[in-house]
């Protein structure tokens, strides 16, 4: 499934509300997540997104839903592992609501093991996450961390790839990013008015006024900032410190010349994902540039990772490139979601810098975005909290 292509601005759009409750800045994965929320709220909501929906870095294809590593428990790990579990539960609801299937699948994940001494620490893993983990996933999974002696499946992981195990976690699934976005795009659109190619040019006087590229004012009562990392750029503008950069991924989705068996688990090693996806195909990624040069291509970094993924996957032998995909995904100055509103700027509730768990977290970070907005502030890691990344950028 391609980027969701609504593109419902056109002659026949009814007028732009002036004055809403709240408008939220980006269509991305936590955007949508907070323009449903919002709609289920009641609030007279705009959603302002520069380009079309799912066209930045939601719109790929990875969809990978991995925990954290269970050892030295935080509440940034407690925060992602609440959210992996009622993801589950969210997803059914939406494509329930939708219509649309979101490719959603708790498949697990393997790791490759090398040497000894890793497979000692994963004793460890295995232990934590009796401790840390729930027992059972809200669909009745059994969660564990086990370590097998081999590959289980010599065809999808080569043993070779695995000449001391592996590590399988049954917590980890994976998700259509394509179709999760349809479906949050229908679910919110039936509340939320959805302004797709409005692209906001400045924010002034704290936010109690945007000013749109084609000159359009708007006073919304509340502003949720999550324009991934082109937040960083507003916030910029607004206090003169960086709390934040993008950082570039490629991707590479594969056609294999045999059928995959959608149940397949993740493989990750090393910063390689291999994901088999409900379609038949097979998403290779991800870079992570902190430097580059272009934004939108992909180059020789791509290669190199797709020749890396099949050096662990025998499935990928003979499979031909579907298609090559590049994003710039929000990296917060703290290494952690950035949520809540700026002391300077109280208008200006700030979502985002889920990074790499962006997709896991979303709907949690719109809850907690929304409990500002509606002064029902919700309980968060305190790493997460506007504060601790001003003290990052000092």
């Amino acid at each position: 499934m391609p980027p969701p292509q609504s593109d419902i601005a056109n002659a026949t759009t009814p007028a732009l509300p002036r004055a809403p409750d709240l408008a939220i800045i980006g269509g991305g994965i936590v955007g949508l997540w907070c323009a449903v929320r919002a709609g289920a709220a009641g609030l007279r909501t705009v959603l302002l997104e520069k380009d079309r929906i799912g066209q930045g870095a939601s719109g790929g294809f990875l969809g990978a839903l991995m925990p954290h590593q269970p050892i030295r428990w935080t509440p940034e790990k407690a925060f992602q592992l609440d959210a992996l579990m009622s993801l589950e539960t969210e997803i059914v609801m939406l494509q329930e609501r939708t219509g649309i299937d979101c490719g959603y699948r708790r498949c697990g994940r393997l790791i490759p093991t090398r040497t000894e001494k890793k497979r000692a620490q994963r004793i460890d893993w295995q232990a934590a996450a009796r401790q840390n983990w729930p027992m059972a996933s809200p669909g009745g999974t059994l969660l564990e961390w086990r370590l097998l002696d081999a590959t289980p499946d010599a065809g999808w992981l080569a043993p070779d790839a695995a000449p001391l195990g592996c590590e399988f976690d049954t917590l980890s699934a994976r998700v259509s990013p394509r179709a999760l976005l349809a479906a949050l795009a229908v679910a919110a659109g039936s509340t939320v008015d959805i302004r797709e190619r409005s692209r906001v040019a400045r924010l002034h006087d704290g936010g109690a006024l945007i000013v749109l590229d084609d000159g359009t004012e708007l006073t919304p009562g509340r502003i949720i900032l999550t324009a991934g990392y082109e937040t960083f750029d507003f916030l910029h503008a607004l206090a003169g410190r960086r709390l934040g950069r993008g950082v570039k991924g490629q991707a590479a989705l594969m056609h294999p010349r045999r059928p995959v068996d959608p149940d397949a688990p993740i493989l990750y090693f090393g910063g390689v994902y291999v994901i088999a996806h409900d379609n038949g195909l097979i998403a290779i990624g991800s870079t992570s540039e902190s430097e580059f040069a272009d934004a939108t291509a992909t180059d020789h970094r791509l290669d190199d990772l797709v020749a890396r993924a099949m050096t662990i996957c025998p499935a990928l032998d003979g499979a031909a490139l579907q298609e090559r995909w590049t994003g710039v995904r929000p990296n917060a100055i703290g290494r952690h979601p950035m949520i809540g509103p700026r002391p300077d700027c109280p208008r200006i509730v700030v979502c985002t810098g889920g990074y790499k768990i962006s997709f896991g977290i979303a709907h949690r970070m719109a809850d907690a975005a929304l409990g500002f907005v509606t002064d029902q502030k919700t309980a968060l890691p305190s790493r997460f909290e506007i504060a601790a990344h001003l003290a990052c950028a000092q």
